[in-house]
């Protein structure tokens, strides 16, 4: 029998936090899982240490350097979960993660995308998520257009309504998962539990913290999708487009400030 969640991970020299992140999924206390990793050309020693942790859950993919959209939808077209989770390869999650999101997702056939409240870890400093906090189907409507209010980190959703919508789009290289969360609620609801089930790691490493002037854009881009389909508060919505724009004059050392991405569109 296929299992009844596949979590995908698409790493790229990801050495550093590998032991941290693969031994938080493999200690869950839900273990009906497969577990693919998709290693993107990694030039360090990422590959290695895979290879030597022993799980028969773990299935390793290879391929050479395409970004991590590209990585995303090799990973998804190997999973057969019917529920599909996503964790980054430097952050983790908590050892009942995937037992609170399963349940929920099996008790709420209409949801078809579930996040959670997440932590982040700035060096050894924890802290609450920045961005605000919205739980219900119809509170993240509100709110989609001013902000992304999913950690893709901290997320689960169907694998018949990701392919329904064609999955990620290979369009955004940075806010592939914000484009997708958008389509996703074209098509069925969605909801944040209310409860820390993923922390997630904030570094100058970071893939979006190294191209910000580029997640700004797709930002727009997503944000007017999103306001086009679900509405929102104008005024808000007009405030964080001009907060996206001014993002993109400054100089990087500002856009890559922890008090400037605090108020950047996520």
């Amino acid at each position: 029998m296929p299992p009844k969640v596949s979590i995908v991970t698409a790493v790229y020299n990801g050495e550093k936090y590998l032991e941290k992140f693969t031994d938080s999924i493999l200690n869950q206390t839900f273990d009906n899982f497969e577990f693919i990793i998709i290693d993107d050309g990694s030039t360090d020693n990422t590959l290695l240490k895979l290879q030597q942790i022993d799980d028969p859950r773990i299935c390793i993919i290879q391929q050479s350097n395409q970004g991590q959209t590209s990585a995303l939808i090799t990973g998804l077209k190997k999973a057969q979960g019917g529920l599909i989770a996503r964790i980054d390869a430097d952050d983790y999650s908590l050892p009942n993660r995937l037992t609170r999101q399963v349940e929920f997702m099996d008790t709420h056939p209409e949801i078809v995308l579930c996040g959670s409240k997440f932590q982040e870890l700035y060096g050894n400093n924890l802290s609450l998520q920045r961005v605000p906090f919205a739980s219900t189907d119809a509170e993240i409507r509100k709110t989609i257009s001013h902000f992304n209010p999913f950690a893709h980190s901290a997320v689960m959703f169907r694998r018949d309504a990701y392919f329904k919508i064609d999955g990620y789009s290979k369009s955004f290289l940075i806010g592939m998962d914000y484009d997708l969360w958008v389509r996703l609620m074209e098509i069925g609801e969605v909801h944040n539990i209310d409860e820390v089930l993923t922390v997630v790691r904030v570094h100058d490493e970071s893939i979006s913290m190294q191209q910000s002037s580029l997640k700004t854009v797709e930002g727009i881009k997503i944000r007017y999708r999103a306001y086009s389909k679900f509405g929102g508060n104008p005024l808000l919505t007009w405030l964080f487009f001009l907060k996206s724009i001014v993002g993109l004059i400054l100089p990087r050392w500002l856009r890559t400030n922890r008090f400037i991405n605090c108020i950047a569109i996520y």
